[in-house]
């Protein structure tokens, strides 16, 4: 993170585990804007270290088969925090993407149709702390595979601002366990990356903290899809 004032803001929000949790409030005012502009620069971060990884693959000849129009990833329900929703929803509110906006809020009615209260299933076991129980309805949900509203035709229509979680998934080799159906019922092949790792978990309790300091829902995450589809329609 390049922005010395964000990154002290980084380690601030990371520094007590009760503003990650959000038992214990932030001791200052933070922004939307500001946790934005953090999400911004998490996502830029984590850009450069999966590029440093996919030219890693490519030493140890096992390539990314990631690639445009594959999608496996997409059927994923992905949960966020506040601030990277609002990122994606500030993005397609400017003027250029307003055709990208338009398409998803048509895609959403039925994209939610299909998915049903699974979002809140997953948002009602993280807060709970139900791991076993998020990662069965998390299963569940993907082998239905639902992609995701902001897909169109294979790819992902919010590419630039996309979450973390979108931007850390790969598999070597080959995309075809990729899929929650897979009838080898195999999992995609990774490569591993403990330091990569480590860094998710930080930047994924920075925005938690971050979400908790501008007013979100303790410790209860929210579908994307859903996340900004509200924050859309809340604006209008």
């Amino acid at each position: 993170m390049i922005d010395k004032r964000l990154r002290a803001l980084f380690d601030e929000l990371i520094s007590n585990e009760g503003y990650v949790s959000g038992r214990r409030s932030f001791p200052r005012t933070l922004t939307p804007d500001d946790a934005v502009a953090m999400a911004a620069e998490l996502h830029k971060d984590l850009d450069g270290a999966a590029d440093a990884r996919a030219r890693a693959a490519i030493r140890l000849h096992k390539p990314l088969a990631c690639g445009p129009g594959c999608s496996g990833c997409c059927e994923e329900m992905v949960m966020v925090f506040r601030p990277e929703a609002l990122r994606i929803a500030r993005w397609l509110e400017q003027p250029a993407n307003a055709a990208v906006k338009q398409r998803f809020l048509e895609a959403y009615p039925t994209w939610k149709a299909k998915v049903g209260d699974a979002p809140t299933t997953l948002a009602t076991s993280f807060k709970s702390g139900d791991d076993p129980g998020y990662l069965a309805a998390f299963t569940a949900q993907w082998r239905k595979r639902i992609l995701c509203a902001f897909n169109h035709d294979g790819m992902c229509t919010i590419y630039e601002v996309r979450p973390l979680v979108c931007r850390n998934a790969h598999a070597v080799g080959t995309s075809a366990h990729c899929v929650g159906d897979d009838p080898e019922d195999l999992p995609a092949l990774r490569m591993a990356s403990p330091e990569l790792d480590a860094w998710m978990e930080r930047a994924r309790g920075a925005l938690r903290a971050a979400h908790h300091a501008i007013g979100g829902p303790k410790q209860r995450p929210a579908s994307v899809v859903e996340a900004v589809h509200d924050l859309l329609t809340a604006a209008t």
